[in-house]
């Protein structure tokens, strides 16, 4: 038994998944908030322009003095108006970091020295530390060692 082949109609195309595109789209209620400034979530403390705020410094005034960290490898790059003066680069992990900044930042030298320098830091960190406490009972040990022999 042959089954007998159905007649497509235009109705039964379209009702194919090829033709649902075709068919008007249902959205959401909220579908178009931002179509009418009214309905938007932050309408009270919008403004019309972009100004600065009462009581605020504008332009950013540049921080005085040097910046601590070395300038960056891109010398058309400049450091932004507020740059950290708190902790300037020293010892082992400041030399690694300067050689970091002879890299331009794109480069990922540039970055996996810096993050070197951070571990450096973190080591330095803890061995200054833990030294205070270690280093009494390596010298007992030592003149123990001594007094033994």
């Amino acid at each position: 038994m042959n089954p007998t082949p159905e007649l497509s109609t235009p109705e039964r195309i379209q009702k194919r998944s090829g033709y649902q595109s075709l068919q008007p789209v249902t959205r959401p209620d909220y579908w178009g908030v931002d179509l009418d400034p009214s309905r938007r979530p932050g309408v009270p403390m919008m403004r019309e322009n972009p100004q600065p705020w009462p009581n605020t410094r504008f332009p950013p005034e540049r921080q005085p003095g040097e910046p601590t960290s070395p300038m960056h490898g891109r010398p058309n790059k400049t450091m932004p108006p507020v740059f950290g003066t708190a902790v300037p680069l020293r010892g082992l992990s400041g030399a690694i970091r300067r050689f970091a900044y002879s890299y331009p930042d794109h480069y990922p030298s540039h970055w996996f020295l810096k993050m070197l320098g951070d571990r450096v830091d973190f080591w330095s960190y803890r061995a200054r530390r833990v030294l205070p406490v270690v280093v009494p009972f390596a010298v007992l040990g030592f003149l123990g060692g001594l007094v033994r022999r």
